[in-house]
């Protein structure tokens, strides 16, 4: 069996160690570790699920782990990523999606057992005087302004930071000594962009408590054709959460993964075995025009977010609408999961194809819809589409709707009235 190192190596998904060697973290004694998670939205996005497959790779090794929602810190918002003060949400909002967090985490660690704790529960009792007695004392600003979460903010022009986002640092660095004390937690891991927030709170227990704390951090998923990581704060968020990103929706935006980025997603973002993954890229390599590592990184992403019955149902959908398409009746779940998840509008029968192009929204005018017409770019259930003066027809609507897609990738489905 390979080391937790291996592991961790071999997935992409080290970055940083304060050790000198990443096995003196890894594979020596079982530690406990956590991770924190601000509740600064009610729900999790595609970049922080890499971080909970990290997570199950320690848990799987051994290790214990604490998973720390952050209703207290999320009252004062990390600077780190940002141009501009975060919002201040009240404790209500902080509450309500600090509890949407939890689900989550249940979900997606399994029967995986961990601790869950909430860092309101004792941040919001520190008395002032005290925190910067015993903390803040142990941090000086020379240091504190070299971090990458707050240097950005000090060097850009018409940018500022707030004394409030400025000690962020002091209350993350305070969690993770209050861990390792109350539970013997003693490492912190995270994505790259918290690094200077975990190292925070290795040299603060090392200062108090005389003892060496570990850090840990992976790579930022990013998108390969703009650099940019996957977050919420980068536009285009693709959420966990099924009613705010729709398992089509998430299951579409694995699928349109490219070529030069597939078997990188594949090792990070799923479960399957790196023999498994090898297969897969054969497979990719002898008929790249069938995107069978695209078909199974969607699957098997879609799985860990939705369950494998969604999954195989959105698999289904995308082979109707991209592959294969319509042949003979539909079973009837995957047909009700196609009308509620693909895209699609109402028409009448005897509507002008320019018409609908405009209602499907794959059109933006009519002087649009004619032009993808006389390009050959609009299909009508697999049929080419060259006549805009073509109008709907019964025999048009196959299994109560038809299929009208411009190109390859923008569908709609038309249902009647």
């Amino acid at each position: 069996m390979a080391k937790l190192s291996e592991t961790l190596r071999e997935r992409g998904y080290v970055y940083q160690h304060s050790s000198e060697k990443l096995e003196e973290i890894t594979d020596g004694p079982k530690r406990t570790l956590y991770l924190g998670v601000d509740p600064t939205a009610d729900s999790m996005h595609v970049g922080q699920l890499q971080g909970i497959l990290v997570l199950r790779r320690f848990i799987e090794d051994g290790h214990k782990l604490i998973i720390l929602i952050g209703a207290g810190t999320g009252m004062v918002g990390d600077p780190g990523g940002k141009t501009t003060e975060r919002k201040l949400l009240s404790d209500e909002e902080v509450d309500r999606n600090a509890a949407a967090l939890k689900k989550q985490f249940t979900q997606l660690l399994g029967s995986v057992d961990f601790k869950m704790v909430n860092n309101a529960d004792w941040l919001r009792a520190i008395p002032m005087m005290e925190f910067l007695r015993d903390v803040g004392k142990h941090f000086t600003v020379n240091e504190m302004i070299k971090r990458d979460s707050v240097r950005p903010r000090l060097e850009t022009p018409d940018a500022s930071i707030s004394y409030t986002e400025f000690s962020y640092m002091l209350l993350q660095a305070y969690d993770f000594l209050y861990l390792d004390r109350e539970f013997g937690c003693d490492l912190q891991v995270g994505g790259s962009d918290q690094w200077g927030n975990i190292v925070s709170g290795v040299d603060l227990i090392r200062r108090i408590e005389q003892k060496t704390a570990y850090a840990f951090s992976w790579p930022l998923l990013t998108d390969k054709k703009t650099g940019k990581k996957f977050g919420k704060s980068e536009g285009g968020t693709v959420w966990l959460d099924a009613e705010k990103t729709s398992p089509f929706q998430f299951y579409q935006f694995w699928l349109n993964t490219e070529d030069d980025a597939v078997e990188e997603y594949l090792l990070k973002m799923t479960l399957l075995t790196t023999e498994k993954i090898h297969n897969v890229m054969a497979d990719h390599v002898k008929n790249p025009g069938a995107r069978f590592a695209q078909r199974s990184l969607a699957f098997e992403v879609t799985k860990l977010a939705h369950g494998e019955e969604v999954a195989h149902l959105m698999s289904s959908i995308a082979m109707i609408l991209f592959g294969e398409g319509m042949t003979g009746e539909l079973e009837p779940k995957i047909k009700a999961a196609l009308l509620d998840q693909a895209p699609g509008c109402k028409i009448d029968i005897g509507e002008n194809i320019i018409d609908v192009l405009l209602k499907s929204e794959l059109a933006s005018s009519k002087r649009e819809a004619r032009e993808f017409v006389e390009q050959n770019a609009i299909s009508l259930n697999g049929e080419k589409i060259t006549d805009s003066s073509r109008s709907i027809t019964n025999t048009d609507i196959q299994n109560g709707f038809a299929l009208l897609k411009r190109g390859k990738q923008r569908i709609s489905l038309l249902t009647l009235a």
